[in-house]
Order: C-alpha cells, then sequence, then structure tokens
C-alpha cells in the first residue's frame, strides 16, 4: 500500500492547560518527535503490511532525522523528495487532560506535486492509497483521479477540512473523518446524532468511518452502519492518534480485511496509543 502525505517534525509542549486567547502560561516540557500525517499513517501502517510513503521534506537536519526514522520503522521512503527548503514542523500543545491544540508549518511539504505522486504510483503499483489534505491540493487531486483510473482503493482523511468536490469525495472507501470533520462535510450540527451524520457522509463517498474519541467508532456502508466500542484507557496524549487508526486500517485493507474488521483492528491499535508512556 501507499500513502500520500506530509512530514513534519513535532515540537510538543506539555502543560497544565492551554492557553486561552491573549493569555501566557508556562509550559512544562519541550520535546521533539517525527511527525506529519502522512509519516503518522505510514509508520502505523508499516506495523501491519508493506508500506511506502509518498512525500517532501526539506535537506536539512530535520529532513534527514525524519527519513531516517520512517525507514527504520519499515517505511520504503524511495519517493520522499528532498527539496531545497525547510523541512514541515508541527507545534504541538499537549494538556493535563491529554488533548491537544496543532499549528502546521507546510514548509517543503509544499513542493510535493501532481507529477511527484502520478510517478511514485505508477512505480509502486499499490493496491490501496491514502491521502489527507496537508499536501498541496493538486496532489489530493492526482491521487484521486489516479486512483479512480487504474481500479485502485482510495482511502481520504480529509483533514484538515477544506471544502472539496465529488470528483475526490466520490471515490473515498472510506472516507476517514472525526466527529467534527464529519459535521463540516454533511454540513450539520457538531451534536448531530453519529447515524446521521454518517448517511451523508455515504450520500458523498463510498464508505464513511467516524471516529469519536473515547465514545464509539461509526462504520458506514451501504448495507450497514455499524458502531464499535472503543477500549477504555488511561488517556496520556491523543496526538496521532487518528493517524494511528487510518493507516492500522489501510493497512488491513490492504490484506484483504473487510471495513468492519479493519475498523476493528485500527480501533484497538488506537487506544494503545493514546495510552503509550
Amino acid at each position: 500500500m501507499a500513502v500520500v502525505g506530509t512530514l513534519n517534525l513535532d515540537l510538543v509542549v506539555t502543560l497544565v492547560r492551554r492557553p486561552a486567547v491573549g493569555e501566557t502560561v508556562l509550559g512544562r516540557t519541550l520535546t521533539e518527535r517525527p511527525g506529519g500525517k502522512g509519516a503518522n499513517q505510514a509508520r502505523a501502517a508499516a506495523a501491519v503490511c508493506t508500506t511506502a510513503l509518498v512525500g517532501a521534506t526539506g535537506t536539512d537536519a530535520a529532513g534527514d532525522r525524519m527519513v531516517s526514522d520512517l525507514a527504520a520503522a519499515g517505511v520504503d521512503v524511495t519517493y520522499v523528495r528532498r527539496a531545497s527548503d525547510t523541512s514541515g514542523h508541527a507545534v504541538i500543545e499537549v494538556d493535563d487532560s491529554g488533548d491537544n491544540s496543532i499549528i502546521v508549518i507546510s514548509g517543503a511539504n509544499g513542493r510535493l506535486t501532481a507529477d511527484d505522486v502520478v510517478s511514485a504510483l505508477d512505480a509502486l503499483r499499490p493496491t490501496v492509497v491514502m491521502t489527507q489534505l496537508e499536501s498541496p491540493r493538486e496532489v489530493t487531486e492526482a491521487t484521486a483521479k489516479w486512483c479512480h483510473a487504474n481500479g485502485i482503493r482510495f482511502l481520504l482523511n480529509p483533514s484538515p477540512t477544506a471544502h472539496l468536490g465529488p470528483s475526490i469525495l466520490s471515490g473515498a472507501d472510506p472516507l476517514i473523518v472525526n466527529q467534527i470533520e464529519a459535521a463540516y462535510y454533511a454540513e450539520a450540527s457538531e451534536d448531530a446524532e453519529p447515524t446521521e451524520l454518517a448517511r451523508a457522509l455515504l450520500s458523498m463517498s463510498r464508505s464513511a468511518i467516524i471516529t469519536r474519541g473515547g465514545d464509539d467508532v461509526v462504520v458506514a456502508t451501504r448495507d450497514s452502519i455499524d458502531i464499535l466500542d472503543v477500549p477504555k484507557v488511561d488517556v496520556v496524549d491523543t496526538t496521532g492518534a487518528g493517524d494511528v487508526f487510518a493507516g492500522t486500517l489501510a493497512a488491513h485493507l490492504a490484506l484483504g480485511s473487510t471495513l468492519l474488521d479493519a475498523a476493528r483492528s485500527a480501533t484497538r491499535a488506537s487506544a494503545d496509543h493514546v495510552a503509550a508512556k
């Protein structure tokens, strides 16, 4: 399988609570770790099946570190382009409840082009491809178009939210969103019933999954809408949990699992991730 997406060096600040607008608070710790939605998803997928990442990073030390980290995790980094730009970074605030706020600076991720994507996917010939919305729009469009033209399963994690046309959304199998993102694409209230949101998402995609934090996971296909319980764990840090879910889900689909079974495996992996110290 292949993931088309971003690589960022995460700067993680832990603090008692995140500041309000105009407020200054003292942080506890500052750590650096490789991240980015594409890289996170590829790393999670590589723990399950053979996975390649198509992306771009800088020629700086941050880029060296991220590419090395992915390779060590078993990700094929052949098609990670090294661009003459600063590598992408993300500033993440994590409070005592484990919740987070994230600011992303794209940097070299913006250098990935549609031609890069098509060339890489033509060479890789994956059976499953997943992408997100942190990359330039032309990258998302090229990924969706390539999958449609080649009859390849296309997974879309449309985050951060942005307006998307039917040429992208209609091929998503599944569309993977959280509750807030689901409400955005369904043009509904964030308090809407999960099954109501799922039906709205099914009207624009082939299948859909809504992750709802520690509550449950909604798996929607043309045949049924199922609700999966989430294992109860002591949450340490929710950063990257959605990416672990998406990457694990994609990998199990690549191995032939049904959507429901793949979602069960992804739910367990995500719970283990947020509880890890």
